[in-house]
């Protein structure tokens, strides 16, 4: 088969997936050659997405009628490289539609992106503590806060909003959690993450992929070291350049994002995810300023319901509306103006029923408001926002 996939001609390539992978120019070591890989590599990019592929896209987005459903449309506003470890003659590896050859983001890596920013971003100080004996101003955090480990065992489920939003697996402390009426033991995430999908005709000439080149300037010291040779060979400037060409999804390519599951949790997901996107980026080289992607223009985007994140700030005076607890347990919840939900951490809320409305302050901005019945003046000081401190970090 390798020796009839040889015979073909770059010139008769028309898929992208089988270019980079199946009738990639290989030699025997694997890899394509250093001459051959620019003249490959610029074929691959130049290539159009197949004009069928528009039908498959419309037939996938119809597919989402559901009252929980949602649609984004978003934008790369950087290079996007995403499978970079995969197997890959060109020694990068990249993640593609296996049947069109388009650049997708697989459900799992948006899953696992959020997962982890919800935790690192949202979630207490010290995850080390269970919620109980979190302090006070911690309580709200825990419920963000992950699965916990004691070395290769699962000690401690995930806090109730990461439960509800992505599941959580058996853990070692469930019967004390039992023992507390706390939710416990496994349980499946309520919202789907489907694949991201290229938008059709987002990309010019609909050719959404362009080539990088990263440059490795201790290329000797770097074969000793897999050769577990680095004592031999040590980092210096002599060493010449050695510049490795790759594939990577053009800036300006517009994706389509889609949520299933109930609609009070898929917005959630999807204001987190588009905030994970925007600030901490997916896939590899993210600090390299790689896979950023913002929401597209309203004009451009086509959703079963958009929504915009929080708009309001700490500190600002609203008014909110007292709904119905979406988790179905009778807490008290609070809607404001933007549609965000929003609770009273610490004190007791305002004794109002359900479509009655009340002016509280915003004590604190995360997937849902952190309300207080206090102006700032009488709260005194809080503490900065955690978001702000991680982001800074990064």
């Amino acid at each position: 088969m390798r020796e009839a996939l040889r015979k073909v001609k770059p010139s008769q390539l028309q898929n992208l997936s089988l270019g980079y992978d199946a009738w990639a120019p290989v030699k025997a070591e694997g890899k394509v050659p250093e001459k051959l890989r620019p003249a490959w590599l610029d074929h691959l990019a130049g290539l159009s997405v197949s004009p069928d592929y528009r039908h498959a896209f419309e037939r996938w987005r119809s597919s989402f009628t559901r009252p929980g459903d949602r649609l984004r449309e978003v934008t790369l506003a950087g290079r996007l490289l995403v499978g970079h470890g995969n197997a890959s003659a060109a020694e990068v590896g990249l993640t593609v539609h296996h049947t069109w050859g388009v650049p997708v983001v697989p459900g799992s890596a948006l899953k696992g992106l959020l997962a982890h920013y919800v935790e690192a971003v949202y979630g207490p100080e010290n995850p080390d503590l269970p919620p109980w004996e979190q302090p006070q101003a911690e309580r709200e955090r825990a419920c963000y806060q992950g699965v916990t480990w004691a070395g290769r065992r699962l000690r401690r489920g995930p806090g109730e909003w990461y439960r509800r939003l992505f599941g959580s697996p058996e853990a070692d402390e469930d019967g004390i959690y039992e023992e507390r009426g706390l939710e416990h033991g496994a349980s499946r995430g309520k919202v789907v993450f489907h694949d991201a999908l290229y938008v059709p005709g987002s990309a010019i000439e609909d050719r959404p992929y362009a080539v990088d080149v990263l440059t490795v300037h201790q290329k000797p010291y770097y074969d000793a070291h897999l050769q577990d040779r680095k004592a031999e060979i040590r980092p210096s400037d002599h060493a010449d350049p050695n510049p490795v060409a790759f594939l990577t999804v053009r800036p300006a390519v517009r994706l389509l994002l889609a949520l299933s599951g109930p609609p009070e949790w898929t917005e959630t997901a999807e204001r987190l995810l588009l905030e994970a996107l925007e600030h901490w980026g997916v896939g590899a080289k993210t600090s390299a300023g790689y896979g950023r992607i913002v929401p597209t223009d309203d004009e451009h985007t086509a959703a079963v319901g958009v929504s915009s994140g929080p708009r309001y700030r700490r500190g600002q005076q609203i008014t909110v509306t007292r709904v119905e607890d979406p988790t179905g347990k009778g807490r008290a919840r609070f809607e404001a103006p933007d549609g965000v939900l929003g609770h009273f951490v610490g004190e007791e809320p305002p004794p109002v029923q359900v479509g009655e409305a009340v002016e509280v302050w915003v004590a604190n901005v995360g997937p849902t408001y952190t309300l207080t019945r206090r102006s700032p003046e009488t709260r005194g000081p809080g503490r900065k926002d955690k978001k702000d401190r991680k982001e800074r970090m990064r």
